[in-house]
């Protein structure tokens, strides 16, 4: 249960423990991700996503991946690995251990959306490690490798640095390719967050940032001309989520880190983003509905994207039982609309429950609209009267 403490709102630097601004950061994160490596600057960037909210009960491909098999590198000390994000008891694990690979000595988790976000209210539940040497975040990216926009660094952060876990760390870069502008600041806390669930967020506004704990601002920076903020007009940005150990390079930033003996774990228990620039900062979202009928299949999402030549839509179906679990090996049946009519009308549900349609090329600008028709086998029967949504759009 979230708790609704008051924030101490001191800012700076801990006395007794230097900041050492470590140049890469989170944003390599995102650089070296398999799955943007095909992002070039001066493609046509993707429109903004809307609001939601997830509670995190299972693994939503439709809005997330995870990474796996790959490696950032120093200051990071681990590889990411897709296993080591679990779902359970209305929870999202990341669990950070010594499971040695890819030449590293940890494995952890690395979460972020498939899409991009603009201005509004970015907002997480979540109960970060307590542990030296170990980063754990909720913030938002764009890089070289990331078709937000301009292919420049922006970047907004909460970072937890658990040397001391009544604390963290606001940040952010603007079209930052030097890395040598960030903004650190150290937000001071009346409760050890790694004792219970708060809830962490920012407001990104054309004229500044503002952070959040418990619905009460903390800390805020103001756009100008010498020293703007991020501009959703250059780039959007991805919403992520990582644990991760820092390496020798980054002890004075983090603290060094020494394995325990035991797997550490960053708990998130939901996710909010709101459109727009007059969002708010509100109470938490309503518990979700308890489970359904397991036998009862319906449509949870549908998330649409255009490929790096913006010539051919994307769209990804996930279907999920009553209980919110996926449901693999169901078909999908579905039409296009708008500037595109032709593609794939029927795909089968992978070991995710995602259903992926590819639409025919065509350069013609304008409105693609792909809508659920049906869904056969699967186990399961549908039910369309549950479907979180039936219909999505995107422009192009």
């Amino acid at each position: 249960m979230t708790h609704h403490n008051d924030p101490i709102t001191s800012v700076g630097r801990r006395r007794g423990a230097p900041l050492v601004r470590v140049t890469v950061l989170l944003l390599l994160t995102a650089m070296l991700s398999p799955y943007a490596l095909g992002a070039k600057r001066g493609t046509k960037p993707p429109p903004a996503l809307g609001s939601f909210t997830d509670h995190l009960p299972v693994f939503d491909a439709t809005r997330w991946m995870k990474a796996d098999g790959w490696k950032n590198g120093s200051p990071f000390d681990n590889a990411w690995l897709a296993d080591h994000i679990t779902f359970g008891a209305g929870y999202m694990d990341i669990r950070l251990d010594d499971q040695a690979a890819l030449g590293e000595p940890y494995a952890s988790g690395n979460f972020q959306s498939n899409g991009f976000y603009g201005y509004g209210c970015y907002e997480a539940s979540f109960r970060p490690v307590a542990m030296p040497g170990v980063v754990s975040s909720f913030f938002t990216f764009a890089g070289p490798y990331d078709n937000g926009g301009n292919g420049k660094h922006n970047e907004i952060d909460i970072e937890f640095l658990a040397f001391d876990s009544r604390a963290f760390q606001a940040n952010f870069w603007t079209n930052e390719d030097a890395y040598a502008g960030g903004h650190e600041a150290m937000i001071y806390l009346d409760f050890d967050a790694a004792q219970d669930f708060h809830r962490y967020a920012f407001k990104w506004l054309p004229s500044g940032i503002e952070w959040y704990v418990d619905g009460a601002v903390v800390y805020s920076v103001v756009d100008s001309f010498a020293d703007p903020t991020p501009k959703a007009g250059d780039s959007l940005q991805k919403i992520m989520m990582n644990v991760w150990p820092v390496d020798t390079t980054a002890a004075g930033w983090a603290g060094a880190f020494v394995y325990p003996g035991y797997s550490l774990h960053g708990v998130y228990d939901w996710v909010r983003y709101t459109a727009g620039e007059d969002c708010a900062i509100a109470d938490p979202p309503p518990a979700p509905l308890p489970p359904g009928d397991p036998a009862l299949m319906h449509v949870n999402g549908i998330a649409m994207s255009l490929n790096a030549r913006g010539d051919q839509v994307i769209t990804r179906v996930g279907v999920v039982d009553g209980g919110g679990q996926a449901v693999p090996g169901a078909t999908v049946h579905g039409a296009w609309s708008g500037v595109i009519t032709g593609g794939d009308t029927t795909r089968n549900t992978d070991a995710g429950g995602v259903a992926t349609f590819y639409s025919r090329r065509s350069r013609s600008a304008g409105s693609v609209t792909f809508c659920v028709k049906g869904i056969t086998g699967g186990a399961k029967t549908y039910d369309p009267t549950a479907d979180v949504e039936t219909c999505d759009s995107i422009g192009k």
